[in-house]
């Protein structure tokens, strides 16, 4: 009569070439499923001063004011947002581009009009203040 022996070691033998087939597989699925392009970039400078240390300059600059309910104001006056670039680029030639958050306004608001402003070739933007 035999006996097995109960401290005979036989391992199981782990195949490898399914764990690489997997790796494989996941690799082409998140090349395929990740985008490498810069779709919404554009260039835009943006500096944070207070409206005390604003420097004078011979040019009167555009003050955008946005309120808390989303108006736009152009040195006072109501301005839409899609004749805002407009209005400035005509009344404003050259002049700096002061952009002032006030009574609580959103920064969704504050960025999209940026966004705006950018796209229409407004280059000289500052953010000020109240």
């Amino acid at each position: 009569m035999q006996l097995r022996s109960r401290y005979r070691s036989s391992s199981p033998v782990i195949g490898l070439t399914p764990l690489i087939d997997v790796v494989f597989i996941l690799l082409v699925f998140f090349m395929l499923a990740s985008s490498f392009l810069d779709w919404r970039g554009y260039e835009m400078s943006v500096t944070v001063q207070d409206k005390s240390t604003a420097g004078k300059s011979d040019t009167s600059p555009a003050i955008v004011r946005i309120d808390g309910s989303g108006a736009i104001t152009l040195n006072g006056d109501s301005t839409p947002l899609d004749k805002l670039a407009a209005r400035i680029t005509h009344d404003h030639a050259g002049a700096p581009v002061h952009l002032q958050p006030v009574n609580g306004a959103k920064l969704q608001s504050l960025v999209h009009v940026m966004d705006v402003l950018g796209r229409d070739g407004i280059k000289n933007v500052d953010l000020i203040e109240e």
